[in-house]
């Protein structure tokens, strides 16, 4: 269902975990003084706490100079490379992403979130899993960015789900830009409930299952646990789950921007998931706010005409997004 319930049902592949990262930093780089032969993609780690470790690769340009950076922020389930686990969407659309930008002077950072990918294991109980956990492994990770070598502006990305962290996350720490691809501009659980009333009328779910789901996603919009649900919606809805979505459904995307410093916004005109409105919404939140539309890019930034023809992992990234976020960056001022 093109993740038309993503926003919940990608949560059943993830492993949740509730330690917060530490400050502690730790990367199998010492120095970054040697000057590589082309872009380094190198393997580097922060302390997730309890003993374990969170993991993501840092793609450099070569520049004689400082350069722009980017911490990319993951969707739901993505590892990162933009992959989910098992038989889930194939997109490598961040590892695309870096490459690209890299190939424009810009450094990234893409990482494996807490419970996904290298980082599976930076996990406890799915009961105590927050949505701040997330910001504040965020928090971590752009710590460790800003004590690179060469980086001068520094941004946070977020993708889909990660848009929102993104946003929280540059409330936290000082950040250059907060760049935001394929993000809703409103909260989750009216995002959620969208889902479930097109997966009705288009035969993916049962009305007695639509009216359940409805059900539970008010009650838990209204900050209560629903109890054990009916068998079929338990990927969505599962007793441990409960806790993270009621940390999430409510927080407004707008408002997590009011106090942003500069935001660049990117939407596909082919996203299926979202509409211009979305993008629209969340420009009215920061200062100084740019919106991209991308012509013929979907949710993942893909240009596919065909995507059930087209395998995700093949489909090209429309070229316009690491042009428009590379100008961008390179024309803000950062001391």
């Amino acid at each position: 269902m093109i993740r038309k319930l993503a926003a919940a049902a990608a949560l059943s592949s993830l492993a949740f975990g509730a330690a917060h990262a530490q400050t502690t930093l730790k990367s199998n780089e010492d120095t970054f003084a040697d000057a590589p032969a082309g872009p380094i993609d190198s393997m580097v780690a922060v302390d997730a706490g309890d003993d374990q470790l969170l993991y993501g690769s840092l793609l450099r340009p070569l520049a004689g100079g400082s350069y722009p950076t980017v911490l990319i922020l993951p969707a739901q389930g993505a590892d990162r490379n933009g992959n989910a686990p098992a038989d889930g969407p194939k997109s490598n659309m961040y590892k695309m992403l870096a490459e690209d930008l890299a190939a424009k002077g810009v450094a990234s950072l893409r990482i494996d979130k807490r419970g996904v990918g290298a980082s599976k294991k930076a996990i406890s109980r799915e009961e105590d899993l927050r949505f701040d956990t997330y910001v504040e492994d965020a928090v971590t990770w752009a710590k460790f960015l800003r004590a690179q070598p060469k980086v001068n502006c520094m941004a946070i990305l977020g993708h889909g789900e990660g848009a929102l962290v993104a946003a929280l996350a540059a409330q936290k720490i000082k950040v250059c830009a907060v760049i935001e691809i394929s993000g809703a501009g409103r909260p989750a659980a009216a995002v959620l409930a969208g889902q479930l009333k097109l997966a009705n009328e288009t035969g993916g779910m049962d009305k007695a299952n639509y009216d359940q789901a409805v059900q539970i996603l008010n009650t838990l919009s209204n900050g209560k646990p629903a109890g054990d649900p009916p068998e079929k919606l338990k990927a969505l809805f599962r007793s441990s789950v409960q806790p993270y979505l009621i940390s999430w459904l409510d927080l407004n995307p707008v408002d997590a921007l009011k106090n942003a410093p500069p935001t660049l916004i990117l939407q596909g005109t082919s996203d299926r998931q979202l509409d211009a409105a979305d993008a629209q919404k969340l420009a009215s939140g920061p200062k100084f706010a740019r919106v991209a539309m991308i012509p013929g890019a979907d949710h993942d930034m893909k240009l596919r005409p065909d995507a059930k023809k087209d395998p995700d992992i093949t489909a090209p990234m429309a070229p316009q997004v690491s042009t428009t976020i590379a100008d961008f960056l390179k024309r803000l001022k950062w001391p």
